[in-house]
């Protein structure tokens, strides 16, 4: 044995291993004279199998926190990232897919389409009526001051921050859907269809920012007073979902749009810039922008699923602004960016690097998990959308009101 030891026993790191491994083999060979040295053997795997666990469990939790390269397509991104976590039976089945997508964008342009052919044969009934109200009174009203666009507006509701968990989430959604729907039809005049969104927004890209534009500033403090309205202990976190609703809404006179206004101004109350409602587009890059496709676009932007939306088509992205810049490709988003961002300039120089405004693998599962979550409370798998019309007021027969 001693002589075992003087002959491996150089000091090297090698000698020393190979020694190791000698007494290991020796314990085990000797373990039914010793079986103190099987019990040893037995306490050295038992160890070793833990710190194989827990390594594991580090690159897996690093892996789901990586951020993906620039350039990655962003349906292997979706693939990847569901991967990671054993959530491969949503790659095709949320919004984030793009046929999903495209199915349920179309699906709901036809029903705002159809609303505005209603609207439309409304408005040109009107018309003749003033026409012939201008020639039996003598006055000059011009018909086309009634227009059927100008009966659609496109309000955005900013509800909450939440921290990304599935289903705290989810109760957060099913909440705010009641209260949207109470609200409105409290009102008179309404008709609304829209949808909630949940939105993975990182505040410290977002404070990161040097020369923010009105609309960054803007998201940035309506998110950052949001987030104080968290219990303390989720504060200090840097990602969060943002819940929101986006829709049209349908008024018979303009004034119910004031009152809806109002009305949601009083329940989203915390931060002024909560609730606007906008009139729909009628120019867009100096052309003339007609009310059909108007709401046809605004059906595929309310359905996109994902955080950015480029030139017609979702991607996994942080979005540091509230107002879409109508950039025409994912290049112009990028070189818009990228010189705005000190991370951004050091990790774009090259192309295959680490996208710092790509979501990571965690939050787009954590984002594919809600939305599913949100089309699955009903059979049709549209229990993201919001409807609600006022309610009818029944007369009284009494004469009070």
């Amino acid at each position: 044995m001693a002589t075992d030891a003087m002959f491996w026993d150089d000091g090297s790191a090698e000698c020393q291993g190979s020694w190791a491994l000698l007494t290991d083999i020796k314990l085990i060979s000797n373990s039914h004279k010793y079986p103190q040295g099987a019990a040893m053997k037995s306490e050295f795997r038992k160890h070793q199998d833990k710190l194989s666990a827990r390594t594991a469990i580090a690159l897996k939790e690093e892996a789901r926190k990586a951020r993906f390269t620039y350039g990655m397509q962003n349906a292997v991104r979706l693939k990847k990232a569901l991967a990671s976590v054993g959530l491969h039976h949503l790659q095709d089945s949320t919004l984030l897919s793009p046929e999903i997508h495209k199915l349920h964008a179309k699906q709901l342009a036809d029903r705002y389409l159809k609303k505005l052919a209603t609207v439309q044969r409304l408005v040109r009934r009107q018309q003749r009526d003033l026409i012939q109200v201008n020639k039996r009174y003598g006055v000059k009203v011009d018909p086309r001051s009634l227009a059927a666009q100008d009966r659609f507006r496109f309000p955005t509701v900013l509800h909450s921050m939440e921290v990304l968990d599935v289903d705290r989430t989810l109760r957060t959604v099913r909440a705010f859907k009641e209260q949207l729907q109470s609200v409105i039809e409290r009102c008179r005049g309404l008709w609304c269809l829209g949808v909630i969104e949940v939105e993975v927004v990182s505040m410290d890209l977002m404070r990161q920012l040097t020369d923010q534009s009105d609309s960054e500033e803007r998201k940035l403090a309506v998110c950052e007073s949001m987030v104080k309205r968290l219990p303390k202990r989720h504060q200090g976190l840097s990602v969060f979902f943002l819940i929101h609703f986006h829709g049209i809404v349908v008024a018979t006179q303009p004034r119910h749009f004031t009152d809806l206004e109002q009305q949601l101004r009083r329940q989203w109350k915390h931060e002024p810039r909560q609730v606007l409602m906008k009139p729909l587009s009628k120019v867009f890059n100096g052309k003339a922008k007609t009310p059909e496709k108007s709401v046809v676009d605004i059906a595929r932007y309310i359905t996109k699923g994902g955080n950015d939306w480029i030139k017609k088509k979702a991607y996994l992205r942080y979005k540091l602004s509230f107002d879409q810049e109508h950039l025409e490709s994912e290049d112009a988003w990028v070189n818009k960016n990228w010189r705005r961002n000190q991370t951004l300039r050091g990790e774009r120089i090259e192309e295959g690097l680490e996208d710092t405004l790509a979501m990571s693998r965690s939050e787009i599962a954590a984002l594919a998990s809600v939305i599913d979550g949100m089309m699955g409370t009903t059979r049709s798998r549209t229990g993201y959308l919001v409807f609600a019309r006022s309610k009818r007021r029944k007369l009284s027969t009494t004469g009070s009101a």
